[in-house]
């Protein structure tokens, strides 16, 4: 029988058009005006996603969904900073939704065992990704992350 696991939810409004907002995940210049001091993407289902970052210290995943504008599913390498994983994936999944002329940032995670163990582990990545939000809502505004076209 699996074991229950735990998962988290951040999101944000923003006038930003949907392609300022990729940008912002996907492409390592803007990566690092917010979310780690190193980036490296290989935009492309299967390719690399590899962030060091003082929120999150390093990551890598494989990107396992990449729909341009709207969705990027990541699954994780475990990391030496965690706990073992037994089973499952540690998964993220960035949406780019848009509601009433605003567009909304989410990040979904899911997968972190229930285990006392993953507690901090789970608290970082909450914490992490609002701290994030945060960060990347201040480069939107001051327009340091922008369309590449504009």
């Amino acid at each position: 029988m699996r074991s229950l696991t735990k998962g988290y939810m951040q999101s944000f409004d923003t006038t930003a058009s949907a392609a300022t907002l990729w940008r912002a995940v996907v492409e390592p210049e803007a990566l690092v005006l917010w979310y780690g001091d190193q980036a490296v993407v290989e935009p492309r289902v299967g390719g690399r996603y590899f962030a060091v970052s003082r929120l999150f210290g390093r990551r890598e995943a494989f990107i396992e969904r990449f729909e341009p504008g709207t969705r990027l599913q990541l699954l994780f390498e475990p990391s030496p900073d965690w706990p073992p994983l037994t089973e499952g994936a540690l998964v993220e999944d960035l949406l780019i939704d848009e509601h009433k002329g605003q567009r909304i940032l989410r990040v979904i995670g899911s997968g972190i065992p229930s285990d006392a163990d993953w507690a901090p582990v789970l608290k970082q990545l909450k914490t992490g990704w609002a701290l994030a939000f945060g960060l990347l809502q201040t480069r939107l505004r001051s327009g340091e992350i922008k369309d590449s076209a504009a």
